[in-house]
């Protein structure tokens, strides 16, 4: 009889695989277990140009940006973890009402979020590493400044991430709810803090267990289409053309890249690839093998990049769906479906899921391996990979279309206006008004003479009414005023239920307003002005008033313009003791009139 280990047993301590060791302040720099790194954050663009491809390609060429050995990541965390997004918004509503329809608000989004995976919040993750623990600092932070300046360029903004961040972003990835962080222990490497006390990982041939009721399951492209561009880095997202067609889970997508160590070796390796191939064709092996044409094409391409300043790179690109069993299992399944279409073959990496999530980590791709006789070798999960055959070995200016920034828009997070969900689930704040919605958050945002003009246009029933009435209670509920015109009593529930006052034009009921309040008196310039405008743009409202259903015709008009006219005197030059009685009276006899 042979003993086995049940496998909830067969367990060894995870966080030894983990590189981060500490964390300085001054400098924000990471010191690795073989190391030293940085790692940004920034949110996803919302498209690119072909110079911003242009951008990212002169950056990777560059030595002084990235030497022999070192690394650049890309991570894209999708996750459903919104909390920050909702409780943002929800500090800024006042009043018991809008309160109360805050908590329910948040309380369906954060449903959907968890149950459905229809909203999730996605963040980019940037890090370079350099696999020397004696690398000069001051290096590293230009290096760090001119990653920022590239990304800039193209309008992606940037931030330095911390020790407290990081681990923030990792404990989401791997299930430690954000509620139960403790403090870092400075007195303790950060490796041995990212995981629960009652963590545990089971890898089987297809998936990762990790405790218990969640995988992980990583996917590699076996397969890419002939020709891409950066911008249409979004299709990973979903098709917004196609309501249903987006990630439900979480999802990790992942770039390495890894200066490789003898560019020399490499070019000369490259160009007698490509005389091969030559000779071959020359020799009519064209006949019996019909892709030596396009693989002669292709190196010739590779050969004309590296001399033109170009360098060769060990590449990896994975895609990791991260939930609930189920949920993770179809939706790696549909994303597959979903890839084909756009030429990519993605298929699940068979006994490697772990090594594979590692790599995707921030700064996990290289590190300072022991010393040979040949020198300082360089090893890591990267280098690892890359032996058994996982990854792409190719030329950098390759690599500019791949990078994982595309994705949706976050909308103004200085303006938590409305809460909307982009077409492929992206939470997001959105409203006209911008950074004037609450000029506190944003002082220096507001221009002067901003255009706050909007259009809703949609069929009747698409819901144009219900949006706009969406808006409004996104105004007051931060404590500004709204002015609604409402012909067609759209907004007559709302404005009842809220304790507002409904303005209503209606021969059953009095005089409601008066339109000369706000029309100023003295003879100032700018109060000629201001009367002029009152007296262009008030009659066609008066007609509107006047005779809502069938409007007015022509000899009408001109009797509505003369009598505003007459009435506007008559408040400004006094004429009778009586002003705003006889001005009120006048108008409503008008309007009476040609009701």
């Amino acid at each position: 009889m042979n003993a086995s280990i049940h496998k909830d047993f067969d367990r060894e301590r995870f966080s030894k695989h983990f590189v981060y060791e500490s964390y300085d302040d001054e400098t924000q720099l990471f010191f690795n277990r073989g190391s030293i790194g940085f790692v940004l954050l920034a949110c996803p663009l919302a498209e690119a140009s072909v110079s911003a491809q242009n951008e990212i390609a002169e950056f990777l060429k560059s030595d002084e940006n990235l030497p022999a050995e070192s690394s650049l990541q890309v991570l894209m965390i999708g996750s459903n973890n919104i909390e920050n997004f909702l409780s943002n918004w929800q500090s800024y509503c006042k009043g018991e009402i809008f309160i109360e329809l805050a908590n329910k608000r948040t309380e369906f989004l954060r449903d959907q979020a968890q149950k459905v995976g229809s909203i999730k919040d996605v963040v980019l993750l940037i890090s370079v590493t350099i696999p020397n623990l004696n690398a000069n600092i001051d290096d590293m932070i230009r290096r760090r400044d001119a990653l920022k300046d590239t990304f800039r360029s193209i309008g992606l903004s940037t931030e330095n991430v911390n020790a407290q961040q990081l681990l923030k972003f990792l404990r989401v990835i791997f299930g430690w709810p954000e509620e139960e962080h403790s403090n870092i222990n400075q007195y303790e490497i950060l490796s041995e803090q990212i995981l629960s006390g009652d963590f545990s990982l089971f890898e089987n041939d297809d998936c990762v267990n990790v405790n218990d009721d969640q995988i992980f399951i990583s996917l590699e492209a076996r397969k890419r289409p002939a020709e891409w561009k950066l911008s249409a880095m979004d299709l990973f997202l979903g098709n917004e053309m196609r309501r249903d067609e987006y990630i439900k889970s979480n999802f990790l997508i992942h770039f390495g890249l890894q200066i490789l160590p003898n560019q020399a070796m490499e070019r000369t390796a490259a160009i007698t690839k490509r005389e091969a191939l030559e000779r071959n064709i020359n020799a009519g092996m064209g006949k019996f093998f019909p892709d030596i044409q396009q693989e002669a094409a292709d190196l010739a391409g590779v050969v004309a990049a590296l001399q033109s300043g170009d360098r060769v790179v060990n590449i990896h690109f994975n895609v990791i769906m991260f939930d609930k069993i189920k949920k993770a299992k179809q939706s790696a399944s549909a994303f597959c479906s979903m890839l084909r279409r756009s030429g990519w073959y993605f298929v699940p990496c068979k006994y490697d899921h772990v090594a594979v999530l590692l790599a995707a980590l921030p700064m996990q791709l290289v590190e300072q391996g022991p010393k040979g006789i040949l020198g300082q070798k360089t090893s890591g999960v990267g280098v690892a990979l890359s032996s058994l055959g996982r990854g792409i070995k190719t030329v950098s200016v390759e690599s500019k279309v791949l990078l994982p920034i595309i994705g949706e828009w976050k909308g103004d997070l200085s303006s938590p206006g409305m809460l909307l969900a982009g077409r492929r689930g992206q939470i997001m704040y959105w409203s006209p008004f911008g950074g004037a919605l609450l000029p506190a958050l944003n002082k220096h945002g507001v221009a002067p003479n901003e255009n706050f003009n909007l259009c809703i246009a949609g069929v009747p029933g698409s819901g144009k009414s219900v949006f706009m009435q969406e808006l409004m209670l996104s105004v007051l509920g931060v404590g500004g005023k709204v002015f609604a015109l409402d012909y067609g009593r759209s907004f007559k529930r709302t404005c009842l239920i809220l304790g507002s006052s409904y303005i209503e034009f209606d021969m059953k009921n009095p005089v409601s307003i008066n339109p000369f309040s706000e029309v100023p008196e003295d003879d100032s310039a700018k109060s000629i002005e201001a009367r002029s405008d009152f007296l262009s743009n008030f009659p066609s409202i008066l007609a509107t008033m006047a005779a809502p259903q069938y409007g007015t015709s022509d000899l009408q008009q001109p009797m509505l313009q003369s009598a505003l006219t007459l009435a506007l005197l008559s408040l400004i030059y006094s004429i009778c003791s009586f002003k705003f009685s006889f001005s009120l009276s006048f108008c409503c006899v008008i309007m009476l009139k040609f009701c």
